[in-house]
């Protein structure tokens, strides 16, 4: 938890700071005209206010592991001791400050805190479609007056969050300076063997994270030692990006993910259109030519409308982008059932096609038609022979072997649901 929480402030902190550095702030305008009202919330730097309130979604969110009332009752279950004189004290009060907001907004009778206020917001139309929340939302913020109220609160929530994000942050520092904590981790020397390279020699610094962080990946992390810094930080690094950059994938990832490992909402550039996520629930479409512009718009009955877009892709090089496949299988086998066997010779043509675009005696699988979804997966797949992986990348599935035996190919299973089987036995030369 600590790791993963202190990873992602550092990207909430860079947003923070150039946010103040746009000058500005958010504030609540009410202006008087006679007999009438009406309220305006001014927001500073519109695209930095949108990316900090979608990096901040980690830490307000209920349903996260990053969840502020979850990291500050995991500290105080297992570091009571080691958290400084005053803080515990000092959190509980700003978390009651940070629910209170600006003050309780009443409405028809009931009392609304910004916290009641934010999370109606996030599930009704900013983060999620909740219909229950979107027909509560509905009802009341037409008016002026409360819809400023509203997205005042808000955002107020927001900021506040980022301060007490910051106070948890500080805390979590000095209890990773405890001898408790300290105790409490595995303390073991790193191995220090590289399972690409197989070298002892160099650095071993870097954390690798099997499927690419800029996909979403915080969890499937080999840890310090199971791969050296030369490779992480040369050719596994250029067979992620080539991974990201493979048509497909990034443009799924501005569809599912909500921001980058940089920070910033994702985009995508192909060959006929452009797509810019400017929200989490907004996207711009930007056709370069008439091949890439939206086709078949019908209006729905509920309201929404659908229509058709169809991307041009570059011609794919199914060798590097099986290089790719095999980093995150191999990465795999280690996470899963241990460094030595990760380094085992039965995968030692899977390295040499890592690490050099050999041609290895095999293919992998590709499926072309799928119904997309928010997530990635790999699964192992039981097999008498070889060691095989299913990954799945937002519904783009690969089937991979990193052993030469036996050859995938397509059986009648694989074809019915829209697999496709490239070969992997010409080489390229390296990327």
């Amino acid at each position: 938890m600590f790791r993963d929480y202190k990873r992602h402030y550092h990207k909430v902190k860079k947003v923070a700071s150039r946010l103040t550095d746009s000058g500005g702030s958010f504030s609540l305008q009410i202006k008087f005209e006679g007999k009438s009202i009406s309220a305006q919330n001014i927001t500073p730097n519109q695209e930095e206010a949108v990316r900090l309130v979608v990096l901040m979604r980690r830490f307000l969110n209920p349903a996260d592991s990053l969840y502020f009332r979850n990291v500050w009752s995991f500290l105080r279950e297992h570091f009571s001791e080691e958290i400084p004189e005053g803080a515990l004290e000092g959190v509980d009060s700003l978390i009651e400050r940070m629910n209170q907001g600006y003050g309780a907004i009443n409405v028809n009778g009931e009392d609304l805190t910004a916290e009641n206020i934010y999370q109606t917001l996030s599930s009704g139309g900013y983060f999620e479609n909740d219909e229950v929340a979107e027909n509560y939302l509905r009802n009341i913020i037409s008016s002026p007056i409360v819809g400023a109220l509203f997205w005042h609160q808000f955002y107020g929530y927001t900021l506040n969050g980022f301060n007490l994000s910051s106070v948890l942050f500080s805390i979590i520092l000095e209890v990773e300076r405890s001898g408790k904590y300290t105790s409490s981790i595995n303390e073991s020397h790193p191995i220090n063997r590289c399972i690409y390279c197989l070298t002892t020699d160099g650095s071993f610094t870097s954390e690798e994270h099997i499927i690419p962080e800029s996909l979403g990946n915080d969890n499937l992390v080999l840890p310090k030692g199971y791969v050296c810094n030369k490779c992480n930080n040369e050719m596994l690094s250029r067979l992620d990006e080539s991974l990201i950059n493979f048509e497909p994938v990034d443009w799924l990832r501005v569809w599912f993910m909500e921001y980058t490992k940089a920070g910033k909402l994702p985009h995508a550039n192909l060959q006929n259109m452009s797509l810019e996520k400017t929200h989490p629930r907004h996207i711009i479409v930007t056709a370069k030519d008439k091949t890439g512009g939206i086709k078949n718009e019908k209006k729905l009955e509920d309201g929404t409308v659908s229509f058709d877009i169809e991307g041009k892709m570059k011609k794919v090089n199914f060798n590097l982008l099986g290089r790719s496949l095999y980093k995150i299988a191999l990465g795999m086998v280690a996470l899963a059932d241990g460094h030595e066997h990760a380094c085992d010779s039965r995968f030692n043509a899977a390295r040499d096609f890592i690490k050099h675009g050999a041609g290895i005696n095999n293919n992998f699988l590709m499926r072309t038609h799928f119904e997309p979804h928010p997530d990635g997966r790999i699964t192992p797949i039981p097999s008498v022979e070889g060691t095989l992986f299913a990954i799945d990348l937002f519904g783009l599935a690969f089937i991979v072997n990193l052993e030469e035996m036996p050859v995938l190919g397509l059986n009648e299973e694989a074809a019915k649901f829209n697999f496709e089987s490239f070969s992997l036995l010409d080489g390229f030369s390296a990327h």
